[in-house]
């Protein structure tokens, strides 16, 4: 066999590797334990988001795995131009670093920051201002995202 010819098939086998199903989802756990993320709610924190669905595109802009946000990743990393994020490795460390982030703002509280990473962070901040003196890490706050279906959806989706 050409040389040639088993580099494409060697670089087929590590693609298809690389984007089966049952890959991706070993993966999410792996990134979620890298990053002292709780692998369960991560799990169905990237099902929730895409279904395991590398490539796809929100109406938002938001990509991949984790539908993360060109923003939000050049917030995490420096330099990480948009074609990267359907790269699963990366759009999974970028997903986790901001979710890490938010589990630390939020004081450990999961709603609190499965409704910031889908609604946003700002928008979350001005909520709390407004309704909450105080967090506690245990409570389960979606209430106060019911006029937000699909915040409230979400973080029932990752909870429940």
């Amino acid at each position: 066999m050409a040389s040639w010819l088993r580099n494409i098939l060697h670089i087929a086998l590590a693609l298809m590797l690389l984007f089966n199903p049952l890959s991706l989802r070993l993966m999410t756990l792996l990134t979620a334990i890298t990053y002292g993320l709780h692998p369960d709610i991560y799990y169905r924190q990237i099902a929730a988001e895409s279904s395991f669905r590398p490539f796809v595109v929100s109406s938002v802009g938001a990509v991949g795995l984790g539908q993360v946000l060109p923003g939000t990743s050049r917030y995490v990393c420096k330099f990480c131009p948009k074609f990267l994020l359907f790269f699963p490795p990366v759009n999974l460390a970028i997903s986790a670093a901001y979710t890490r982030y938010l589990v630390n703002k939020y004081s450990d509280n999961t709603s609190l920051m499965l409704a910031a990473y889908n609604w946003g962070e700002t928008r979350v901040d001005r909520r709390l201002r407004q309704r909450l003196p105080s967090i506690d890490p245990n409570a389960d706050y979606r209430w106060l995202f019911a006029d937000i279906p699909e915040t409230y959806t979400f973080i029932s989706r990752v909870l429940d």
